[in-house]
């Protein structure tokens, strides 16, 4: 009678083979670095049911984060590091949650890269820009191992934490921020308009600053769709003189560019003639 054969084990990569994750970080990211170094684009935005498309960006991500937390705890369960036994359903559910979570990055990767812009403006939003480039950078190298297979057994982990990390780091500099900004913000919309401004002349600031680029205000002929509709929002003069001056959830700074006067007058336009 003849004796089975064992199949020997799959010999584990070399280190070197480390190479071609890393490879596929580096393009993938600088790839979607170079697709996003363009100035802000005013059309081609959408909101779905959201107020704006920087709170679709925040919901969208927020949602990634949440997916993401998910895949966390199936892979604790799939590599046996949680008490329970493993049931049958667990691999699949982990390999659609992750389908789900990129399908739901798309839409704010369609807004940051091909509308928005690689952006710098501060020392978050830069942080923001690199963490969302290495987003995707991080994710071709997760798959590339999962795909070749046969790694060391730490790397698999390795990369699905460093994934993990960016992510939230991407949320954190973004959804987390703005949700953030609009509960500290004090509330300003009976905030009277001083007797000094001059709306009229705030509405030639509005259109030499670009406002109308990015807000919808009927009273401005605008209809930029990618901040606000301050149509629908109708801010106070506060509320609107802050913003202006120190920016916040993906609008810049105008502190530094308009003077005091002109930040006070066009806050007053907006203010007067929002939802009118």
């Amino acid at each position: 009678m003849s004796e089975a054969v064992a199949t020997p084990a799959p010999r584990t990569r070399s280190y070197r083979w480390l190479a071609a994750p890393l490879l596929a970080f580096a393009l993938v990211a600088l790839t979607a670095g170079l697709l996003a170094n363009h100035q802000p684009r005013s059309k081609g935005y959408f909101r779905l049911f959201f107020s704006d498309p920087i709170h679709l960006k925040a919901g969208f991500a927020t949602a990634v984060v949440v997916l993401a937390c998910f895949q966390l705890f199936t892979a604790a369960w799939i590599f046996r590091k949680l008490p329970w036994p493993k049931p049958a359903w667990v691999n699949p559910v982990h390999r659609w949650s992750g389908r789900l979570a990129f399908a739901f990055t798309l839409p704010v990767a369609y807004h940051c890269i091909f509308k928005l812009g690689f952006q710098h403006a501060s020392s978050r939003v830069l942080a923001h820009s690199l963490l969302g480039c290495a987003v995707y950078g991080a994710f071709a190298a997760k798959v590339t191992i999962v795909r070749l297979h046969r790694f060391p057994r730490f790397v698999l982990p390795l990369a699905g934490g460093l994934l993990f990390a960016v992510l939230i780091g991407v949320w954190y500099t973004s959804a987390v921020w703005l949700y953030g900004q609009e509960t500290a913000a004090p509330s300003s919309k009976g905030s009277p308009i001083p007797a000094a401004a001059r709306p009229a002349a705030g509405a030639t600031v509005f259109k030499q600053a670009g406002c109308g680029s990015c807000h919808t205000l009927a009273a401005a002929s605008a209809s930029g769709q990618i901040g606000p509709n301050l149509d629908n929002l109708r801010p106070g003069f506060e509320a609107v003189q802050a913003k202006v001056e120190a920016g916040g959830g993906g609008m810049p700074a105008f502190a530094g560019r308009l003077s005091k006067e002109q930040i006070r007058d066009v806050a007053a336009f907006v203010a007067k003639n929002a939802g009118r």
